[in-house]
């Protein structure tokens, strides 16, 4: 006899032969002995249980927009220092983020230092109540760059017959306001929805699993 299945949503069981996947959740089996006590079989044994969107979450999880929302800030904080502008008087001249900030605009170093702290903000939060729980600071962070970019092109500097530096911006301030964007939009999703969370990794199991000859719960 073939070894038994189980899905690890559902606990429905199966034989070895009956496909890779629950049908009706449509996740991976796995291995009986390697699924952690059900629910219920906790409870019996006296563990205290937490509803799943507070169980801690492996490190390296990227589901839920975790991993999406890392990406973006880690190339958010590298456009900063990519050409936002470029100067064709007296000489050609690019000028990224970070030249501007220290230059004459020292308020852009706002965007940097917002994407510099969300990234350990984001990978510091092990649940999903707590990738939820800082949805809003995360939105505030990353719409950090997207306002100081349509802060440059809606007020660009004055020039006029007596100074002139031909000012044209560059790929690198689009290229932020669109990550910045993106930013916001994966924040205010961080996380995900509670009405359906199979999709989170299986528990680490509290106790060994049951055993051939005990009881399935």
């Amino acid at each position: 006899m073939g070894e038994l299945l189980s899905c690890p949503f559902c606990r429905e069981l199966f034989a070895d032969d009956e496909g890779p996947k629950c049908p009706e959740c449509d996740l991976p089996l796995v291995p009986i002995h390697q699924l952690p006590l059900s629910r219920e079989a906790q409870a019996e044994a006296g563990d205290e249980l937490d509803p799943p969107e507070d169980q801690t979450l492996p490190l390296a999880y990227l589901g839920r927009g975790r991993g999406a929302l890392m990406l973006v800030t880690v190339l958010g904080f590298v456009l900063f220092f990519q050409p936002w502008v470029t100067l064709l008087r007296p000489d050609p001249i690019a000028l990224s983020g970070r030249d501007l900030a220290g230059g004459n605009a020292p308020w852009l170093w706002g965007g940097a230092v917002g994407w510099f702290i969300l990234l350990p903000l984001i990978v510091s939060r092990r649940t999903v109540t707590e990738l939820r729980g800082v949805r809003a600071i995360a939105v505030m962070f990353a719409a950090l760059t997207l306002g100081e970019g349509l802060m440059l092109l809606l007020r660009p500097p004055i020039e006029h017959g007596y100074f002139s530096a031909g000012l044209e911006y560059a790929w690198g301030l689009y290229a932020n306001l669109g990550v910045s964007s993106l930013g916001i939009y994966l924040s205010l999703r961080l996380g995900g929805s509670l009405e359906d969370l199979r999709d989170l990794p299986v528990e680490a199991p509290h106790a060994q699993g049951p055993q051939a000859g005990e009881s399935l719960h």
